[in-house]
């Protein structure tokens, strides 16, 4: 992607101007960050009238500040000049026309934040029965049909853990293994608060 950024300047001449003999535009622009900085330096020689023979010089510096909007990535961006052109307005007064061109600037892409979901209990401390229902779908390929075409339901709980809570604690009354618990949970993270899948025994 590209920007081009206009300027236009005016200058007085403290003699009369008949003619611009010769033109020159530099830049000293650098870009810091989200800034560009820098000079616009034009300078040349000129006939205070149209037919005569001598020449004097002229030198103008331009300060130029430019900021850019943050939404663009700097990281590559390459700065020139795009284009360059001058008018006499009157016998003492020159104007210029610069254009700045920024190339390879590109939009920053902003990192999705990932969403947290959590289940809640209807009260602390109140385990939360939840039925998981397998999908009864039908297969064209009968190596791929279920045995039985009944519907088959698996019950788990969701339990917040309490202060005084152990793991032993939690296996006693539930009436479950250690293993099974560990099927479902990461038991080195279990702390106040959390919640765990308690599933039933039968599985």
């Amino acid at each position: 992607m590209k920007k081009i950024i206009p300027f236009t300047k005016e200058f007085m001449f403290q003699t009369k101007i008949g003619e611009i003999a010769s033109i020159a535009l530099d830049h000293t622009l650098k870009l810091e960050k989200e800034i560009i900085s820098g000079e616009f330096i034009i300078y040349g020689t000129y006939k205070m009238q149209v037919d005569s023979k001598n020449e004097e010089p002229f030198n103008y510096q331009v300060p130029v500040d430019i900021t850019i909007d943050p939404k663009y990535d700097t990281s590559k961006c390459l700065i020139s000049i795009d284009d360059f052109s001058y008018e006499i307005i009157n016998e003492e007064k020159l104007k210029v026309n610069i254009s700045v061109k920024l190339d390879n600037l590109d939009i920053k892409v902003e990192p999705i934040e990932p969403i947290e979901m959590e289940i809640e209990d209807r009260e602390e401390g109140l385990e939360e029965d939840i039925s998981i229902e397998e999908d009864n779908k039908s297969y064209e390929n009968e190596f791929l049909k279920p045995q039985s075409e009944e519907i088959e339901y698996s019950i788990y709980r969701v339990y917040t853990v309490k202060e005084e809570d152990t793991i032993d604690l939690i296996l006693e009354k539930f009436g479950i293994s250690k293993d099974l618990l560990l099927d479902y949970n990461d038991l080195d993270n279990i702390k106040a608060g959390a919640k765990i899948i308690i599933p039933s025994q039968d599985e």
